[in-house]
């Protein structure tokens, strides 16, 4: 038994001996291979693995992909005409560009127009501004001369639906009411204005005779008077004429006595 019990405890000494040695060559084998250096230029080696990949994966991806192609071989020319830019907004909203330049010609001349409106980006002021930019354009463009009442009515409608969204259009109401006031009421100062209106064409067409018979006076007066200064021109002619012919004093002689100025005192 003692032999045996012998032999047991050689054979784990053995044993653990081994695995001993099976232990030191590993870690041995991990103390080798924490090499600072080694480390940092197989970190190296890796981003720039990395790096390359990444560089290779973005060129596949330009040459692959046509748009992406396309954005590097040519870039894209941004022109003021692209649709829904700056020239087509007002107050964030695409309004177009006619409506933005008569929205800023308002605001301009007439200020108070939107001082009480808040707008804000949503299809029900997109809706409002368009509704405003549709009124101030018709109102703009109509003649007074073929205005209707009926055409006053449904502004003054316009105006108030607009006025209570906040929209301060007084200035359109004093011209629209004038123009209505002037073409369809019956406005004393009309009345007057109308009368001396009425009296002008008599009085222009006397005036237009007496101006003809003064012309033709004038035509009358500047042909006599040609005629006098050709017949002063003539007479001067001849009394020059007679004094070389008579001596100078021959008119005074057949007007005063027959020895004018031949002797003294006589």
């Amino acid at each position: 038994m003692a032999n045996k019990d012998d032999n047991r405890s050689t054979n784990e000494l053995s044993r653990s001996s081994s695995q001993e040695q099976r232990k030191l060559p590993s870690v041995k084998t991990e103390e080798s291979q924490f090499d600072p250096i080694k480390s940092y230029s197989k970190r190296g080696e890796t981003s720039s693995k990395r790096s390359s990949a990444c560089l290779d994966e973005s060129l596949t991806l330009k040459t692959e992909d046509p748009y992406v192609l396309i954005q590097t071989e040519m870039p894209e020319k941004r022109t003021c005409e692209e649709p829904h830019g700056t020239a087509d907004l007002w107050r964030g909203n695409v309004v177009g560009r006619e409506a933005k330049e008569l929205f800023e010609a308002v605001e301009h001349r007439y200020p108070n127009t939107f001082q009480r409106v808040q707008i804000r980006v949503t299809p029900f002021w997109l809706g409002n501004l368009k509704e405003l930019h549709a009124t101030i354009k018709r109102f703009m463009g109509l003649t007074v001369d073929t205005l209707a009442q009926e055409q006053i009515t449904g502004l003054w409608q316009d105006f108030k639906d607009l006025e209570a969204l906040g929209f301060d259009l007084s200035w359109a109401h004093k011209r629209l009411n004038m123009v209505a006031r002037l073409k369809f009421g019956n406005e004393p100062l009309q009345k007057e204005l109308m009368a001396l209106e009425h009296s002008l064409g008599p009085l222009k067409e006397r005036v237009d005779e007496i101006m003809k018979q003064l012309l033709k006076a004038h035509d009358m007066y500047m042909k006599a008077l040609s005629e006098y200064e050709n017949a002063t021109k003539a007479r001067n002619k001849k009394v020059e004429e007679m004094t070389r012919v008579f001596g100078p004093d021959f008119d005074r002689v057949l007007q005063d006595r027959l020895g004018y100025g031949m002797l003294p005192g006589y």
